[in-house]
């Protein structure tokens, strides 16, 4: 009896030890870890899996590049649920093309070209009509003939994130409505629509069946690389399928771009510390919150950022709400890098001490630029709150004025006479701006004439977001790129574009442009096309303006991976995503560095004169032809890269992916 039991014992044993290795193998749809699978979608409908299973050839692992081209296949955002394509619509439309699916080979051989001291994305992507758990990824050294090596350490890894996709009240209000917005990249039929976007850096990740899944390579060419071919390899591994390996080859050429702190590029992005205490539950201006806001400012520095946007009053951006009341126009709200405070006896004081460590703080990052001070007025209204500590009671409290009344005057007069001493004192004088946002000149009059009063010096410092007609008092102007040519509010310009950027340009006066929930296209919207991010750039070499603004780079929702939307069009808000360990990066993020790499090489190679002018009038030609990404095939792109890098003849073919 007791052998008996010993043999059942043992049998179960093995039983146990199969299944456990079996489970390993074979998971059932549903059973991948939900977290650390790259979507929050709980149940796929049957038709949605069909239209998968029609472009997945094999009944294994199916591997390809997104566009077919491993030098462009960044440019697009990979659907979650690919699907197959009607000869009619890639006749109507030829950029889709870029999304079929061609399974790659065991002898492929993955080629990107790059310019000394640069960053460059590509993607593989991956999907199964079953689960795939444990999927890593590994990429070796790069080494060339002569034995020079580019370390795998360059290389970094990350796995496309799949986010919702929500509609904003600004649809109903003024912006674009997200169909007139969204492409291919965009999958899931209403069913729901999901896009990919945030990049997260995984060790390994699960990927669900009848689901595509992109890897997002990102290479950084040292500076001290050498001229010349590196080949290595990239080695896909999972539990149920034996590993995919694939050569690749690097072309480095002689080029070499600046470093970012020495980008010729102005980018102007509205860094928001105060979101960063909020979401991650940190005491306002405590030790852990600068330790925070450390990491998302040495990431603005990484892309060239340049300016530095302070508040100096709380909530400048205010829009209407619920109940017929004001509210911040994000989720977070804004608090003031300088405290108001009245004391016992009604005399106005100001304290400088957050202002202060913020900029400098940022300069210990290279970013050195100029420092935006919003806003003596808020947004589009002349009614704005002063928030202060009233020391009679020890109470915050807060003080609304309209600009037309006398006490704002009186207010700000004193305000401005302190912070033009406090500036002198650190120095800070010549590079602070007062800061102001789409405001009308009615409203601008008012508020120049008070500065005039008490400190005329910032009237060569003023910084405007907004209409063309800005021109004749900002030093500093950023035009919303609805007013360019052929864009919606071209015919409501008070002066036109182009005229008034040259004539600033004759003056050494700064412009930019801005996008924001509008236009439609180009944008870098969640769910944009890729391959506008990247063209963004090649906007500011086609208009002659000194580089880019946007409003915002990390306002995030409460929850920005399921709750994405706030008010404004989704992604408007921010280019990054909180992580735990800092910001995560987005594809739009990627390509806009990519895009200002581009801009930095036009310049290079045509201050070394090798390149004619005429390629370089077609390069900028073919990147921006078209604005309207769903229907931009990313060879235009390509051809534009191509020509500004001088390449051997007999250096062969870029690309040899088949």
């Amino acid at each position: 009896m007791l052998k008996l039991f010993d043999r059942v014992r043992v049998v179960l044993a093995v039983v146990i030890l199969i299944n456990l290795g079996c489970s390993k193998k074979q998971r059932n749809d549903g059973l991948v870890s939900s977290e650390i699978r790259m979507d929050d979608i709980s149940h796929v409908p049957e038709w949605l899996k069909l239209n998968v299973d029609e472009v997945f050839d094999l009944d294994s692992l199916n591997v390809w590049v997104p566009t077919g081209n491993f030098q462009t296949s960044s440019l697009i955002r990979v659907p979650r649920f690919p699907r197959k394509y009607l000869d009619t619509e890639l006749i109507k439309n030829v950029a889709l093309r870029d999304f079929q699916i061609s399974n790659l080979a065991d002898e492929t051989e993955l080629t990107l070209e790059a310019v000394k001291n640069e960053q460059i994305s590509a993607q593989i992507a991956l999907g199964s009509k079953n689960d795939i758990t444990g999927l890593s990824i590994a990429v070796s050294d790069l080494i060339a003939t002569n034995g020079n090596v580019i370390s795998q350490k360059n290389f970094q890894v990350r796995y496309v994130k799949y986010l919702p996709i929500q509609r904003a009240r600004s649809e109903y209000d003024w912006s674009p409505k997200l169909e007139n917005i969204i492409g291919e990249g965009v999958s899931g039929n209403m069913a729901p629509d999901i896009v990919g976007d945030a990049l997260m850096e995984m060790k390994a990740i699960d990927v669900p069946a009848y689901r595509a899944q992109p890897i997002w390579f990102t290479l950084k060419i040292p500076k001290n690389t050498e001229q010349g071919e590196y080949e290595g390899a990239i080695t896909l591994s999972s539990d149920q399928y034996a590993d995919r390996k694939y050569k690749l080859k690097l072309i480095v050429n002689d080029q070499e771009i600046p470093d970012s702190k020495d980008y010729k590029f102005h980018l102007d992005l509205w860094l928001n510390p105060s979101v960063i205490a909020e979401y991650y539950e940190l005491p306002l201006w405590s030790e852990s919150h600068w330790e925070m806001i450390s990491k998302h400012l040495k990431d603005y520095a990484s892309r060239g950022g340049r300016n530095l946007a302070t508040t100096i009053t709380h909530e400048p951006w205010l829009k209407p709400w619920i109940g017929n009341s004001t509210r911040s126009q994000i989720e977070y709200g804004y608090h003031s890098m300088v405290e108001w405070i009245r004391s016992e006896n009604g005399e106005w004081k100001f304290d400088y001490k957050v202002f202060d460590k913020y900029v400098a703080l940022a300069m210990h990052y290279g970013i050195d630029g100029d420092i935006n001070a919003f806003s003596m007025a808020p947004f589009k209204d002349t009614k704005q709150k002063i928030h202060f500590l009233d020391k009679k009671d020890n109470l915050f409290k807060d003080l609304e004025l309209d600009i037309h009344d006398d006490m704002f005057e009186s207010l700000w007069i004193k305000f401005l006479s302190s912070f033009k001493e406090h500036l002198i004192s650190k120095d800070l004088m010549e590079r602070t701006f007062l800061g102001f946002d789409e405001k009308p000149e009615e409203d601008m009059k008012i508020l120049l004439s008070t500065i005039e009063k008490t400190a005329p010096e910032f009237l060569d410092r003023i910084m405007i977001a907004g209409h063309p007609g800005g021109t004749s008092y900002a030093t500093n102007l950023s035009i919303s790129y609805m007013f360019f040519p052929e864009q919606p509010l071209e015919h409501k310009a008070v002066v036109p574009v182009i005229p008034t950027i040259g004539n600033r340009t004759g003056q050494d006066k700064r412009t930019t442009f801005y996008l924001c929930a509008e236009p439609a296209h180009p944008n870098a919207l969640t769910y944009s096309p890729a391959v506008e991010s990247q063209l963004i750039p090649w906007l500011a070499l086609k208009y002659n303006t000194d580089g880019y603004l946007r409003w915002s780079y990390n306002n995030w929702t409460k929850d920005p991976f399921k709750n994405p939307v706030f008010r404004h069009n989704q992604g408007d808000d921010y280019y990054v995503y909180p992580g735990k360990e800092g910001p995560i990066s987005s594809i739009r993020w990627e390509l806009l560095k990519e895009g200002i790499e581009d801009y930095e090489l036009y310049w290079v190679v045509k201050q070394k004169g090798k390149v004619s002018i005429e390629s370089l009038n077609k390069a900028i030609e073919f990147a921006t032809r078209n604005e309207d990404g769903r229907y931009k095939t990313v060879e235009d792109l390509y051809m534009s890269r191509s020509l500004l890098i001088e390449r051997d003849k007999n250096a062969g073919p870029l690309v040899s992916n088949d």
